[in-house]
């Protein structure tokens, strides 16, 4: 019986495949290569159609069966990015491969690579499509976003793609993992807020709070996870989340009435304390979102090199009527003329104020064209002691 059904199984496997669709079975994965982890991602093994392929300066080739001509061939496709993907500070990697089983079919893959005990250790593989364009794939705080250009489910092979996808992806529990949304729906980052009459969450890159409404799947989620997530903090003091939703008009009474738009939350995927909204450019270690401050303050983080010039950015310090109370630099700890990340540290001293009151710290991105389309700055909310 266990043989007809494996029979099956791989029947079954080998259809899915030729109608482009993946198929792995995580719960009957081979066990990880007794090997110690590689030097770099393109030396690393990678989980792919339920078989660890290992790879030798980002490709491996093997017979498709014994004895047969055809090649299963796995090649790393275009720039690996780095980037935390598992929220312990260190750098991991996110990489495209393509897999050639001999037919015409090339089929592109998403995977991961964890920084472990010194070296990277490959995960899992997601399938993304058969002759795609090239994805692209940006990371920030952990979310994983890919866009890439496929074809409609009508058309033939032989039709240029041109139809945009967006598709979403986390590292939970050290395996790679699509999150999957509801018809209608988004993916949003931003700041949570949760307190007496308050209930609010302010994306990133908008400017007006959405109220989160009272029916939203995830609620109970939410509000659990902020009050473990800000005990001993001050009160409404924002928290950094990632989390699924629709956008809807806001409710006809209530403190929800004053609110232009609500968020109907269907998922909450993460909650981090150190997230904030430019982490793809810079990670601050301290202070925290919501920390109470005194003078002098030490800032320190990380910020990859294009926020640098002259190895320096500068850090503004405002009161809770938004007027700049001091100034001063962060500077870089070691080369900056790079796109990695460089440690940063600074100092930065003010007058006393009044205990209790919000702040805000700015860290802005070094503009020396003073064109405005090469500003950036991250704000982060801290309270005074």
């Amino acid at each position: 019986m266990k043989s007809l059904f494996n029979f099956l199984f791989c029947i079954v496997s080998l259809l899915l495949i030729t109608l482009n669709f993946s198929c792995t079975r995580p719960e009957n994965s081979p066990p990880l290569p007794d090997a110690p982890p590689a030097d770099t991602p393109a030396n690393a093994a990678y989980l792919i159609e339920n078989d660890w392929m290992q790879l030798e300066n980002g490709l491996t080739e093997r017979e498709a069966a014994p004895g047969s001509a055809s090649k299963i061939k796995i090649t790393l496709m275009g720039e690996t990015l780095y980037s935390d993907l598992n929220y312990d500070k260190e750098k991991d990697a996110v990489l495209f491969l393509t897999y050639q089983g001999g037919g015409s079919g090339t089929f592109f893959y998403l995977a991961a690579a964890l920084h472990e005990n010194g070296g990277f250790r490959g995960k899992n593989s997601i399938w993304l499509g058969d002759r795609i364009g090239q994805p692209s794939a940006r990371v920030r705080n952990g979310l994983i976003t890919v866009t890439y250009l496929a074809r409609r489910h009508d058309e033939p092979m032989a039709t240029a793609p041109s139809l945009e996808q967006t598709r979403y992806f986390i590292v939970d529990e050290s395996r790679l993992q699509e999150i999957k949304t509801a018809a209608g729906a988004s993916v949003f980052q931003g700041w949570l807020t949760i307190g007496h009459e308050v209930r609010s969450f302010l994306p990133c890159d908008e400017s007006e709070d959405l109220w989160l409404l009272g029916k939203s799947t995830a609620l109970d989620q939410i509000i659990s996870s902020y009050g473990k997530s800000m005990a001993g903090f001050p009160p409404y003091t924002p928290l950094f989340a990632i989390l699924t939703g629709r956008k809807t008009a806001p409710p006809a009474e209530g403190f929800g009435a004053d609110y232009k738009e609500s968020l109907s939350a269907f998922q909450l995927i993460n909650i981090w304390p150190h997230g904030n909204c430019r982490s793809d450019f810079i990670l601050l270690d301290s202070p925290l979102p919501g920390a109470t401050i005194s003078s002098p303050l030490k800032v320190k983080g990380q910020a990859r090199g294009v926020w640098f010039f002259e190895g320096d950015f500068p850090v503004i310090l405002l009161n809770a009527q938004g007027k700049k109370i001091a100034a001063s630099y962060a500077s870089a700890k070691g080369e900056w003329m790079t796109e990695n990340f460089v440690g940063f540290e600074g100092i930065i001293t003010f007058k006393s104020i009044l205990s209790g009151q919000r702040g805000t710290l700015i860290l802005q991105k070094d503009n020396p064209t003073d064109l405005a389309q090469f500003d950036d700055e991250l704000k982060i909310p801290v309270y005074f002691e």
